[in-house]
């Protein structure tokens, strides 16, 4: 609204200036116009009054003055009475108000011949003095201008000439100044109203351009720019306005810059960044917390109080670090107190990082070496043993020298085996393991691995099916280490035989399926449990923890499976029920030779 406005403010401010101005100076000039004219009234009659006064001092004749008064009074324009020096009135008259008979019928309260006058005016001009006097007269009953002149004889005063004039009169004339003072006001108002208006919006103009480019510079947009047109104050502020907001600009914008530094450093951290006040409420989170801790983390909201509790610096330390479960992740947390140039606020920035997989590595790890250290020892143990059963003359005939000795090179051949596993299984996961690639035929991959296992399936009485399902031109030729993809097969017919009891039954069988071909071990064994499948493929896992290690197994051989499998660019699964057997196909690509050069090696 106009009114509200600094316009509308700075106009009603001057209005009310000069109104508040002329009122002044038109009550000053009210009383002292009727000042003024009573003064001059008074001069004016006391002029008269002693020329009256002169003229009955030098008359003879008291006939003569009486006929004179109504003439002099109306010369004077005002009423006149004369009274001798004991305040006697001797006569009366002027402004008509008298008659022939010398003012025995007076009009308005007017005094009469022969009364006596006891007003402190005559009182005070039969002692000689010259009054002028304004107010209320009683005789009259009207407001009256009073002016008392003695009539001397020589220094004698035998009598005075008081003369009265109504205000009414006066008032007259006072009342046209007024209306001439009242048109002047009501003028100098109205042109004052105007030019207020013009120099209120010539004030007001800048100061609301400084107003519009302030609220463009508190919503972010410094291209606003103010038009200097003057040298003064204003003008002086307007140039510091464009200078503060030159300025405001290149720093924000510098801001910014480092700001978004800042923010795609942290949001491209692999660890989660969350900042709180004291409060627990966010101040600051990257998206790494939120996907790291499974909720959103909104700036303003309050963090669960499970996670503050965990997240925030213990008492009496500035930083704070240890490893929480958190919705089944095991999560290291560093937090330390924000500082700022006042000291600590309590705010807390807190580091999370997911170590559950270093935590597993390292579990693995520690299960690894313990698993090595069993495995290494039970045939060392035995070549030890025998060894020393034979050095000290244990065995007594060369048949059970040649039993010790059989033992001692079996368990030697056990441990090769195991080392030799070990060291692919480290060069597969270090990838550094080198495959001899050429073009394989199914077909006869399968027929030499059926052949290793025939007599074996057949020593513990478990049933062998070996069948290759070819369509047309037979089964396609895959590309890869011929040693490694028998390596693969011998594991997994090893590890059926071993978990297959007698009457059972292992089948061998390959076909085609769209891109790739299928290897499949199948055995009516035992069974894993669903629970136990994920971790079937781990180093030294054994799903029958209770079965002895006579029958060879190291654990190692489905761990060596999925990493060859990988590294010839195939993938492996296992479907079981426990009690039923279990199913392991191998997937491997079809060998073509114009992807020959894209294999990875």
């Amino acid at each position: 609204m106009f009114w509200r406005g600094i316009t509308g403010k700075l106009w009603l401010t001057l209005v009310s200036v000069v109104l508040v101005s002329l009122l002044i100076v038109g009550v000053f000039l009210d009383r002292l116009l009727e000042s003024f004219y009573f003064r001059q009234r008074g001069l004016e009659l006391l002029k008269k009054g002693e020329l009256i006064a002169e003229a009955l001092a030098d008359g003879a004749r008291r006939g003569y003055l009486l006929e004179q008064v109504d003439i002099l009074g109306d010369v004077a324009g005002a009423g006149v009475t004369i009274i001798d020096r004991k305040g006697l009135i001797i006569s009366c008259g002027g402004m008509n108000m008298g008659g022939p008979d010398h003012g025995r019928s007076m009009h308005m309260g007017w005094p009469t011949i022969g009364m006596h006058l006891g007003t402190e005016e005559a009182r005070r001009v039969l002692l000689g003095q010259t009054v002028i006097t304004r107010g209320y007269h009683p005789g009259f009953n009207a407001t009256m201008l009073t002016v008392g002149v003695p009539i001397k004889v020589g220094e004698e005063v035998v009598g005075a000439v008081l003369l009265y004039s109504p205000q009414a009169s006066l008032g007259e004339a006072v009342s046209v100044m007024r209306r001439l003072i009242l048109l002047a006001a009501v003028g100098a108002i109205i042109v004052a109203t105007v030019l207020a208006f013009f120099v209120s919006r010539k004030v007001s103009r800048p100061l609301l351009a400084m107003n519009r480019v302030a609220r463009q510079m508190a919503a972010g947009d410094f291209s606003g720019q103010i038009e200097v047109t003057s040298q003064d104050e204003v003008g002086t502020l307007a140039q510091s306005l464009n200078y503060l907001s030159g300025q405001l600009k290149i720093t924000i914008a510098a801001l910014s810059r480092e700001k978004e530094k800042l923010n795609r450093v942290v949001s491209g951290m692999t660890d989660g960044v969350l900042a709180f006040d004291a409060r627990g409420y966010i101040l600051f989170s990257n998206p790494q917390a939120e996907k790291l801790l499974g909720l959103p983390l909104p700036v303003g909201e309050k963090i669960p109080e499970e996670l503050w509790e965990k997240s925030r610096v213990l008492e009496g330390q500035d930083i704070s670090e240890r490893e929480i479960e958190w919705r089944g992740k095991i999560i290291a947390v560093r937090a330390s107190l924000m500082k700022t140039g006042g000291g600590e606020d309590g705010s807390t920035v807190a580091l999370f990082q997911d170590v559950t997989e270093k935590r597993k590595l390292e579990q693995l790890r520690r299960e690894f070496l313990a698993s090595v250290s069993h495995e290494l020892r039970t045939p060392l143990s035995f070549i030890q043993g025998y060894a020393e059963a034979i050095l000290d003359g244990l065995a007594q005939d060369e048949k059970e020298q040649r039993e010790y000795i059989s033992i001692i090179w079996e368990e030697a051949g056990r441990l090769r085996r195991l080392v030799e596993d070990l060291l692919d299984l480290s060069k597969l996961a270090a990838g550094q393991l080198n495959l001899d690639r050429e073009e394989i035929e199914v077909k006869d991959l399968l027929r030499r691995v059926a052949r290793k296992f025939q007599g074996i399936f057949a020593e513990r009485g478990i049933k062998f099916e070996f069948e290759v399902k070819e369509e047309g031109k037979g089964l396609p030729h895959v590309y890869g280490d011929a040693g490694r993809l028998e390596q693969i097969l011998v594991n997994l017919l090893d590890n059926a035989a071993r978990y297959t009891p007698a009457g059972g039954k292992v089948s061998l069988k390959a076909r085609q399926e769209g891109e790739e071909i299928v290897f499949i071990v199948q055995d009516t064994g035992q069974g894993i449990p669903a629970e136990e499948l994920p971790y079937i493929w781990e180093r030294f896992y054994r799903v029958d923890k209770s079965r002895s290690r006579k029958d060879g197994g190291s654990g190692l051989g489905l761990a060596i499976v999925r990493h060859l499998v990988e590294a010839h660019g195939g993938r492996v699964n296992v479907v079981s029920t426990p009690g039923q057997g279990s199913t392991f196909q191998v997937y491997l690509p079809i060998y073509h030779p114009q992807a020959k050069a894209l294999c990875r090696i």
